[in-house]
């Protein structure tokens, strides 16, 4: 009765579901978790330049994804299976 009811037709994660939309996927997170960019950089370390470039779809390194997972609270894999392909660089 309060509140919207979310669609019981679509199973995916609201990250998912955000990325599939066209979101960025830095963004899709950053709202998931409630993280303000610049908190999410003093958290995990990546500077706000950094932060920005990801945003406009540069590519991640495993060392940074991991501080930003960690930032986040979730497991790194849980990441990695929201990412568009070609994102993460070894």
């Amino acid at each position: 009765m309060f509140g919207l009811e979310r669609p019981h037709s679509e199973p995916r994660p609201a990250v998912a579901q955000a990325i599939a939309g066209g979101e960025p996927w830095l963004l899709a997170r950053a709202l998931q978790s409630a993280t303000p960019y610049r908190l999410l950089s003093r958290k995990s370390g990546v500077p706000d330049s950094r932060l920005d470039a990801l945003y406009r779809g540069a590519p991640v390194s495993r060392a940074e994804l991991a501080a930003l997972a960690d930032a986040w609270n979730v497991e790194l894999g849980q990441v990695e299976l929201t990412l568009p392909p070609g994102t993460l660089v070894e």
